[in-house]
C-alpha cells in the first residue's frame, strides 16, 4: 500500500513503513539473480480509521435545558470500521445508544450543572472523538431570610414596615412582588428581594413575590396589616 516500501541489505530483503491507505494488498516478492528466481507472498490488511461525525445539526451538540425538560436528540454517525460508540460526562437522566451506525444521546436531565461529554466510538482502528455540552439550568428558589413571621407584620398608618428580605436562589433571576399596600416596594439586588416602606394606604394586605428565570417558578406570600 502507498506509505510501504522495501529495501534489501546484506541479504535480507525488508518491508516496512505507515500505510495511509485503508485496503487488502496482496504483495509479492521475488527474488533477482543470475539463476532460478524464487518468491514469496503476503498480505497487508490495512483497516481505515474510524469516523464520528454529526448529523443533528449545527450547534445541537451544544444545548441549554431546565431541569427534567427533555434535551433535543443529539446524534453522530459512527463510519468507516466503527462498531458502536461510548459517552461519558452525561448529565444523569441523559443517556447514549447505538442503533445502525448512528449513536443517538437523548433523555430528560433531573441533575442541574454544566456537563462536557465526550463520545468514544468503538473499532479496531485509531479512534476519534467528539464533545458537547450540555448545560442544565435548576429551578428557581425563594427563602425567607428576615426571620421566621417577619413576612407577616401589623404596623400602623405611615409607620415603616420591618424589611422583609427574601433569597432567590437556583436559575432565579429576579422576583416580582404584587399585593402591597402604596408606599410600600419590593427591590431585587444580588439575589435578595427586599420588601420596604412607609405604608400610606390602611388594610389588610396579602402580598406574594414571584421569582423570575428561565425555568420554573416559585413564590412566597405574606401579610401585611395596616391600621
Amino acid at each position: 500500500p502507498p506509505g510501504v516500501s522495501s529495501s534489501f541489505s546484506n541479504g535480507t530483503f525488508t518491508i516496512s513503513g505507515t500505510p495511509i491507505l485503508a485496503g487488502t494488498f496482496n504483495y509479492t516478492v521475488t527474488t533477482v539473480g543470475p539463476c532460478l528466481q524464487a518468491f514469496e507472498t503476503g498480505t497487508i490488511k490495512v483497516n481505515p480509521n474510524i469516523t464520528i461525525a454529526l448529523t443533528s445539526g449545527a450547534g445541537s451538540n451544544i444545548q441549554t435545558r431546565c431541569i427534567d425538560s427533555a434535551i433535543t436528540n443529539i446524534t453522530y454517525a459512527i463510519g468507516t470500521g466503527g462498531t458502536g460508540a461510548t459517552v461519558t460526562g452525561l448529565p444523569t437522566g441523559v443517556t447514549g445508544t447505538f442503533a445502525s451506525g448512528v449513536f443517538t444521546i437523548s433523555g430528560t436531565p433531573t441533575q442541574s450543572g454544566t456537563f462536557a461529554y465526550v463520545v468514544q466510538p468503538v473499532g479496531p482502528c485509531n479512534l476519534a472523538t467528539a464533545s458537547g455540552t450540555i448545560t442544565v439550568t435548576p429551578n428557581s428558589t425563594i427563602t425567607l431570610t428576615s426571620g421566621t413571621n417577619s413576612n407577616n407584620q401589623t404596623k400602623c398608618l405611615n409607620t415603616s414596615i420591618s424589611n422583609i428580605t427574601y433569597s432567590i436562589g437556583g436559575g432565579g433571576t429576579g422576583a416580582t412582588v404584587t399585593g402591597l399596600p402604596t408606599g410600600v416596594a419590593g427591590v431585587f439586588s444580588s439575589g435578595v428581594f427586599t420588601i420596604s416602606g412607609t405604608p400610606t394606604q390602611a388594610g389588610t394586605f396579602g402580598y406574594t413575590v414571584t421569582t423570575t428565570g428561565p425555568c420554573a417558578q416559585a413564590s412566597a406570600s405574606g401579610t401585611l396589616i395596616i391600621n
